[in-house]
């Protein structure tokens, strides 16, 4: 029996896949392996699996996510560890890798409808309404701290300076327009469009601001 290739994913899409173990019910069998080691040195079998992402902002080791298996809690970090699946037309397995430790999850009998699910990960979350985690590495990390520990007036002076350099950009893609360059144009439009999404994204980013500006109970609806 050939063994299976497995495809590299992100830490979003293994959130995905235990969910879909969990709304089916599936259980899962566990092997962990230990490089040099041709067998298991620990194997768990059939027991109920969630998993959940763990924020650790203050956390030098970054996020992590943790699965739970049966009475056991297994913590992966995010940082310098692999994700991998293999979806049959029955089955789901999923590999959790450090290159030193690997964790193989494999899932019980699915129905189509679960692996129908499994197949139908998307990172469209334009029209979802909750996001799915995201992998953040250190100097994401570092910039979202930064956004978190910002007062109301540094958020204010930022957007104003964006905004203005928006402004400068549309300035400029109209003279542009008069000289017929559109391409050059377009440019200058295109920057000015993503220096205002920049402002509000960075601006509403911020909890201190968002009680500021939207009334009262809708600052952690925006």
């Amino acid at each position: 029996m050939e063994p299976i290739k497995m495809i590299e994913i992100d830490p979003s899409e293994t959130i995905h896949l235990f969910d879909v173990f969990q709304k089916h019910n599936i259980v899962s069998s566990l092997e962990l392996n230990k490089e040099g080691m041709a067998d298991p040195f620990m194997a768990i079998t059939s027991q109920p699996v969630k998993a959940e992402y763990i924020e650790r902002f203050n956390d030098e080791s970054g996020d992590a996510i943790v699965v739970h298996l049966g009475e056991l809690e297994l913590c992966f970090d995010i940082f310098g560890t692999s994700f991998f699946k293999h979806i049959s037309d029955c089955q789901v397995d999923i590999c959790i890798t450090d290159g030193k430790y690997s964790a193989f999850f494999n899932g019980g009998v699915i129905s189509p409808e679960g692996i129908a699910e499994a197949r139908a990960y998307t990172e469209d979350f334009e029209d979802s309404e909750e996001l799915l985690p995201l992998y953040v590495n250190s100097h994401e990390q570092r910039l979202i701290e930064c956004v978190r520990s910002l007062e109301f007036e540094d958020l204010l002076d930022a957007e104003d300076a964006l905004i203005n350099a928006s402004k400068e950009a549309q300035k400029n893609a109209s003279k542009k327009i008069n000289t017929k360059e559109y391409e050059i144009a377009n440019g200058w439009q295109q920057r000015s469009t993503s220096l205002v999404v920049l402002s509000k994204c960075l601006a509403d980013a911020n909890s201190d601001y968002r009680s500021h500006i939207y009334p009262e109970g809708q600052s952690d609806e925006q």
